[in-house]
């Protein structure tokens, strides 16, 4: 693989290019990638670098020069080097793979003379990286780069900036109102499943007026890229936003939305989450149909996973096939790699909930391999833990190692949704039916605006049903069903949910397209496989089931 930097540690710290010339970079610059190349994998956590680089600074302040550092030092690293310098809302990762280290020679001290004055974290690492390398042999250059199997995770994930959005408005603008919209909607964008987010304060850097997509693309790394217009019109608002395939220079998706100022300045823009569900099904979409119209050897990489993760969500037992058709592509064209790993785990667990599984036993294993090696290939990542977390709360029924599993992905990332959403299940099938609420509660307002967001009603309902709420029950579910409707969890927990509130010609109705869409589905199935048929809840909607026409 080409090397694109040369970072020098040892002696005086120096960046070069791969033709020799050095670049002039800050302090804090250089302080930031000496703290990367020391790192397993090159990866270190948003949290430790702004402790450590701005040890003075309140936590905002912090979060914010971080993302202007960043900004900087991709511009000065350039359209080609900046590519290796990645960022997403939990970590900071360098691609080792493309960077070549020094190794320390003779009595070479680490960063010899270097000093941030009024940092005393970093003074402190500092000193003691160049105990701890005073202690080591010299030794031919080795670089520290990832294990075999570790891997960047972002780098199967295409990436998406918004740039500033221009404000139009008779005379000068009295509030940055472009800047609001666009940067809410980077926020917005971040909780979807299917995009790595540029940070919005490295997209000011561009003039939307004169900028060409492929620029950003080159020097950001997006793949798409988001722009538009905002006009004021006393209380609202219209914003016309338009996609772009940053690489191809398209417009795949142009849309007009009006929306209040009120719930924009509250940061709960039902406009942005619209805006952000139909960017996110748009990208899927595009890259669903060129999973049909083209080869698989002829795509990108990013390309095959979203379109298998949007096919993973389709009632079309020909539609989930193909996810796996392309899933196991995936998986040759990125051996080792933690999430392709870790989304045909799912599609094996999907199956056994959707009824598709002809041998629940063999799925069970194959997904449990699948998560361990994900978690081998990056033990951080949350997505694997929670995957783990799944398999022994609905296949295995080992509720407390499934809770141990969620606890580890949401250390590894707070706002996992997933997670959230599948530890507020797991505690339903214990009859903890109010803190079921609360976490599925918290995981919808977390959920990722995309393709999944019926599962996390499907479940939310479940969480209700567990509360003998049943109204709510009931509407979450129809709203699964209205994205879904043949989906079995959700049309299960109305049926439970019409028969317990007296609705009993309803729930019969409802039991009949239960069984339309799992013609095998029965109680005593319900009662095998089932987490809750231990619980005495789970008694109670067996016997629901019962009644409202569900066969033994």
């Amino acid at each position: 693989m080409t090397v694109l930097l040369n970072i020098r540690r040892f002696g005086a710290f120096g960046v070069f290019h791969a033709d020799g010339a050095c670049l002039q970079l800050g302090a804090k610059h250089q302080a930031l990638l000496a703290l990367l190349t020391t790192a397993e994998g090159g990866i270190r956590t948003r949290a430790f670098l702004e402790k450590t680089l701005w040890c003075l600074a309140q936590p905002e302040q912090a979060k914010a020069s971080l993302r202007t550092a960043l900004s900087t030092l991709r511009r000065h690293l350039g359209p080609e080097a900046a590519r290796l310098l990645y960022a997403n809302r939990e970590r900071v990762i360098l691609d080792l793979d493309r960077v070549a280290l020094d190794s320390r020679t003779g009595n070479a001290e680490f960063m010899e003379g270097f000093e941030l004055p009024h940092e005393a974290v970093f003074n402190v690492w500092l000193e003691e990286t160049r105990a701890e390398c005073s202690l080591r042999p010299a030794a031919p250059a080795a670089r520290i780069g990832a294990p075999p199997g570790r891997v960047v995770l972002d780098g199967l994930l295409p990436s998406i900036a918004v740039l500033p959005f221009a404000h139009r408005s008779p005379g000068e603008a009295t509030a940055p109102l472009g800047s609001l919209v666009s940067e809410e909607l980077s926020r917005c964008l971040s909780r979807s499943w299917a995009f790595s987010v540029t940070s919005y304060l490295a997209s000011r850097q561009f003039n939307p007026g004169t900028v060409r997509p492929a620029d950003v693309s080159v020097v950001a790394g997006a793949d798409y890229l988001v722009s538009g217009a905002v006009t004021c019109s006393g209380s609202g608002f219209h914003a016309e936003i338009d996609l772009h395939d940053a690489v191809r220079e398209k417009v795949i998706w142009s849309r007009r939305f009006e929306g209040s100022m009120d719930k924009l300045m509250q940061g709960r823009s039902a406009v942005l989450r619209d805006a952000t569900l139909q960017i996110g099904q748009t990208a899927a979409g595009e890259a669903v149909r060129l999973a049909d119209f083209k080869p698989l050897r002829e795509l990108e990489s990013h390309t095959l996973l979203m379109a298998a993760i949007s096919l993973m969500q389709e009632m079309s037992l020909q539609k989930f096939q193909q996810a796996n058709s392309i899933l196991a592509h995936l998986l040759e064209r990125e051996p080792g790699h933690a999430l392709p790993l870790t989304w045909m785990g799912f599609w094996n667990v999907m199956r056994v909930e959707r009824g598709l599984s002809s041998n629940r036993v063999e799925d069970c294993r194959l997904a449990s391999q699948l998560a361990d090696a994900a978690i081998d290939a990056a033990p951080g990542f949350s997505l694997a833990h929670t995957l783990k977390g799944l398999i022994c709360s609905h296949l295995t029924f080992r509720f407390d190692q499934a809770l141990d599993a969620y606890d580890l992905a949401l250390r590894d990332n707070p706002n996992e949704a997933l997670a959230l959403l599948l530890k507020g299940a797991t505690l339903a099938y214990q009859d903890m039916a109010d803190e079921a609420v609360q976490m599925t509660d918290a995981a919808r307002r977390l959920t990722p605006l995309g393709p999944q967001c019926y599962y996390f009603d499907a479940l939310s309902a479940l969480a209700n049903l567990s509360a003998r709420n049943f109204g709510r029950a009931i509407e979450l579910s129809d709203r699964s069903l209205q994205a879904k409707g043949a989906f079995p969890v959700p049309l299960r927990s109305k049926a439970i949910a019409q028969q317990m509130s007296g609705q009993n010609a309803e729930a019969r109705s409802t039991v009949q397209e239960l069984l339309e869409a799992a013609p095998e589905f029965s109680l005593s199935q319900f009662q095998r496989d089932n987490p809750a048929a231990m619980s005495p809840a789970g008694q109670e909607w067996a016997s629901a089931l019962r009644q409202a026409g569900v066969p033994e």
